[in-house]
């Protein structure tokens, strides 16, 4: 009868410390994905910012502006017909 008890109370014993493991592994991860997926959302908030400054600061309306101000005045605006391909003839 005591080794029933002694077994069923380790039994017990280890099975809890093995639920208190597991949970504590478990919640760990969890705090790594989620300090992931926050670094994710801040690296594609990031990347979009880029992305609309870039987009501002190529924009052409800008670039002629700043040609305006810092190029010589003899500056020749070209457009895109008068640009021809290498290979044609």
């Amino acid at each position: 009868m005591r080794k029933k008890i002694g077994l069923i109370l380790f039994i017990v014993i280890f099975g809890t410390v093995c639920v208190s493991y597991m949970k504590n592994k478990t919640r760990d991860i969890e705090k790594e994905i989620l300090k992931l997926k926050q670094e994710q959302a801040d690296l594609v908030e990031k990347l979009k910012n880029e992305k609309l400054e870039n987009n501002y600061l190529a924009s052409p309306e800008r670039v002629k502006k700043l040609a305006k101000l810092h190029l010589s005045q003899d500056y020749i605006e070209m457009d895109k017909n008068n640009f021809r391909y290498l290979n044609e003839k």
